[in-house]
C-alpha cells in the first residue's frame, strides 16, 4: 500500500457520506408543506371582513307582527306606493323603502295581514362559529355558524320597529385553501352537504374496526 493512501481512502468516504446526507436533506425539504389547519377565529375574522365591505351579509328573516307596517310609516323607513304598468296606470300597491330605510335594511316585503313579513338585512352582525368539517371536496372546508344583529351596535332605527328576538339564524360557510390560505367563497345550503361516510364493518374477531377521531367541534362569539 503507498504511503497516504489509507486516509485518501477515509476522507473520500467521508465526502460521499456528506454528499448523501446532504441530498437526503434536501429531498426531505422538497416535500411541500402540510396545508394550514383553519382555525375558528381565522373563519369568523374572514366572513366579517366581507360583511364590513356589504359583502355576503344580507340575511333573510320572516316574522309576524301587526304593527311593523305602520311603526315603519311612522319612523319615515317604508311608505305605501303606488304600482304602474307602462302606460302609467295603478294597477296595485306596495310598501318601499325610504332612502333613510334603505339604511338599515337592503329590502322588504311586508303583508298588511300582519303575517309572514320578510326583510333582508345587512347587519351589524355578531358571529359564533359552531363546527369546522372538512368539506365535500379536496381542500374544502364547511364552517357553522350563528348570526344574530349585534344589538349594541345596530342603528336606533332599526331598533325602533324590527323585534330583536326575530333577528338570528345560522348558516355555512364554504372555505377553499388558495395558495396555503384559506379563503370565503361561499355559502353552502345546509341540506347540501354530504353526509360522512358510514363506519366500516367490525374486524373478523368482532372488535370494532379502528377510525380516525371526528374533528372537535370548536366555537367562540366574535364581540
Amino acid at each position: 500500500m503507498m504511503p497516504g493512501t489509507g486516509g485518501l481512502s477515509f476522507r473520500n468516504g467521508m465526502i460521499v457520506l456528506s454528499v448523501a446526507a446532504i441530498g437526503a436533506l434536501v429531498g426531505c425539504g422538497s416535500d411541500p408543506p402540510p396545508p394550514p389547519d383553519l382555525a375558528p377565529q381565522a373563519a369568523a375574522a374572514a366572513i366579517a371582513q366581507l360583511w364590513s365591505q356589504e359583502q355576503m351579509n344580507h340575511f333573510k328573516v320572516t316574522f309576524h307582527s301587526d304593527d311593523l307596517v305602520e311603526c315603519g310609516v311612522k319612523n319615515d323607513l317604508w311608505k305605501l306606493v303606488e304600482v304602474t304598468d307602462r302606460n302609467g296606470n295603478a294597477w296595485s300597491t306596495t310598501y318601499r323603502l325610504t332612502d333613510r330605510g334603505s339604511k338599515i335594511v337592503t329590502a322588504i316585503s311586508l303583508k298588511e295581514t300582519g303575517r309572514g313579513h320578510e326583510i333582508l338585512l345587512k347587519g351589524p352582525y355578531r358571529i359564533e362559529v359552531t363546527g369546522i368539517t372538512d368539506g365535500s371536496q379536496p381542500n374544502t372546508k364547511n364552517v357553522a355558524f350563528r348570526w344574530d344583529i349585534d344589538w349594541d351596535k345596530a342603528p336606533d332605527d332599526l331598533k325602533a320597529c324590527i323585534p330583536r328576538f326575530e333577528l338570528s339564524g345560522n348558516q355555512v360557510a364554504l372555505f377553499q385553501l388558495d395558495n396555503n390560505n384559506w379563503r370565503f367563497v361561499s355559502y353552502v345550503n345546509p341540506e347540501e352537504i354530504q353526509a360522512p361516510p358510514p363506519p366500516p364493518p367490525p374486524a373478523a374477531d368482532g372488535s370494532p374496526a379502528l377510525t380516525s377521531a371526528p374533528a372537535p367541534v370548536v366555537g367562540f362569539p366574535l364581540h
